[in-house]
């Protein structure tokens, strides 16, 4: 499980500097972590490594490459078999999947998708999260939709209330 997890954020740091080639190597994170249970036992701190975390790099790749339909059905995926218990993760999957689908021109569910993390928000104080939620905030404001619109305010308003710069 733990090279599971380093060849995935080797994956992603290839992604980030635009070496796709570099980045299909998450297909081998993919195949480590069916292998899970053999050698020495993953440390308690790689507990959230596993098919979700794989399913959330997966449409991390495909959002950076401007691929946000594809995206989408990773993260949908990612958000739909992870554990209840990791609310950071949560809040921030559901973010990216908000943030992918309205760049994916998918507006309205994009806008309730924002809002529904703010369920997730309240348990976590993360900066990637909140750094996240401004990116979906801006882009919901930029969006010529009523739905988005809306939802843009109801963020803007919790980041207010809960004083988050």
């Amino acid at each position: 499980m733990l090279q599971s997890l380093i060849a995935s954020r080797e994956a992603r740091a290839l992604s980030l500097m635009r070496d796709d080639a570099g980045a299909r190597r998450l297909s081998e994170s993919m195949r480590l972590v069916e292998r899970d249970g053999r050698g020495r036992p993953s440390p308690d701190w790689a507990a959230f490594h596993g098919h979700p975390e794989l399913d959330y790099a997966q449409g991390l790749l495909h959002t950076e490459s401007g691929h946000h339909g594809r995206a989408v059905v990773f993260l949908r995926a990612a958000l739909d078999h992870l554990d209840r218990t990791y609310g950071r993760n949560r809040a921030l999957y559901r973010l990216t999947l908000a943030r992918s689908l309205v760049n994916a021109g998918e507006v309205d569910e994009g806008g309730a998708q924002a809002v529904a993390s703010l369920k997730h928000l309240d348990e976590v104080e993360s900066g990637r999260v909140l750094r996240r939620l401004t990116e979906v905030v801006d882009l919901l404001g930029g969006a010529d939709a009523i739905s988005a619109r809306d939802a843009a305010a109801e963020l803007t308003e919790y980041v207010q209330e809960r004083g988050i710069a």
